[in-house]
């Protein structure tokens, strides 16, 4: 019987615990190697009396941020995470989507992965880096909350959403996916909001710059609309909105007059791409090279209030200059 007891107390005695390994930690574990990655192409700026954050994207040192963090600004400088700090001169900027592309003259630059925002999936783990308040270095961590919002100040939006902590000085800074790449550049907060960050996703943000490196300037494509969504309510007040772009107004003399389409007309694909909304109508034809023949498909509604399917071949004009 004490032999019994004897060989049950070694065997208690040499069972090891199992050691767990808790959700926090391994959700820890992910954003410290997203932070060691993404944090040495992440910089701080200083433009006049504004301060914000951006990215180096390229050996040459050029960084991407938003526009409003350097406009008009007298002087740029920009603060390394590894503490070397440089003088940069404004490459270009688009105002109307808020990317701005500035440079710095260095050696052994760190050098940021850019993503694919077009993959992006809501509920997606992503983080923010920049200098809120001038806390250079900061992460903060979140999710995708929604893609493809049409709020804020610019002209052309199409907002990645992110609960990830975001605040005055992260302007310009990066959004970044569990890889450690940039997905986006966060731009703005809503007034009194917490957890309603948005930023522009990074696919939008590489045309603009691409553009701004070999054209010096964003040319865009030019319709001559004015759009809106299409709702369908009925005496009641219950409806839908439906899938397409109303047509509002129709300049004259403009691309779309000539091609024939008209007040009242519904824009339902531009080639063979479904159009979802006027918003998107808008972001689409931005992109199609000036004085190039598209198909547009649309919906022109009868007296009898029966939509007759017609396509137009239209020859798209250069978007007039709004400054």
């Amino acid at each position: 019987m004490k032999k019994l007891a004897l060989l049950l107390l070694l065997l208690i005695l040499g069972c090891q615990p199992v050691k767990e390994v808790s959700l926090d930690t391994q959700v820890t574990e992910e954003f410290v190697a997203v932070a060691e990655k993404a944090i040495p192409a992440v910089v701080s700026i200083e433009a006049g009396t504004a301060t914000g954050s951006g990215f180096i994207i390229d050996e040459d040192g050029h960084i991407m941020t938003n526009y409003h963090v350097v406009d008009k600004a007298p002087s740029i400088r920009v603060y390394l995470a590894d503490k070397r700090i440089f003088s940069a001169e404004l490459i270009g900027f688009d105002e109307e989507t808020d990317v701005a592309l500035i440079k710095i003259n260095g050696k052994d630059l760190p050098v940021a992965t850019l993503g694919d925002s077009d993959n992006l999936k809501i509920g997606q783990k992503v983080a923010a880096i920049g200098s809120p308040f001038g806390l250079e270095s900061t992460v903060t961590t979140g999710i995708v909350s929604a893609k493809h919002r049409s709020r804020g100040n610019t002209i052309y939006r199409d907002f990645i959403q992110t609960d990830a902590n975001v605040n005055p000085g992260n302007s310009g800074g990066p959004l970044v996916d569990l890889d450690g790449n940039i997905v986006g550049i966060n731009t703005f907060i809503l007034a009194k909001s917490e957890g309603l960050g948005f930023s522009i996703p990074i696919n939008l943000a590489k045309r603009i710059v691409d553009e701004l490196l070999t054209k010096g300037k964003i040319i865009r494509g030019f319709l001559g609309v004015q759009a809106t969504n299409l709702i369908q309510v009925d005496e009641d007040g219950n409806g839908q909105i439906l899938k397409g772009a109303l047509i509002k107004e129709v300049l004259n003399n403009g691309p779309a007059d000539k091609a024939g389409i008209k007040s009242g007309d519904v824009i339902k694909k531009i080639g063979d791409l479904e159009i979802e909304n006027a918003n998107m109508l808008q972001n689409e034809i931005a992109w199609v090279p000036v004085n190039s023949t598209i198909l547009i498909t649309i919906d022109r509604p009868t007296r009898d209030k029966v939509f007759i399917e017609k396509v137009f071949e239209v020859t798209l004009g250069e978007r007039p200059d709004r400054s």
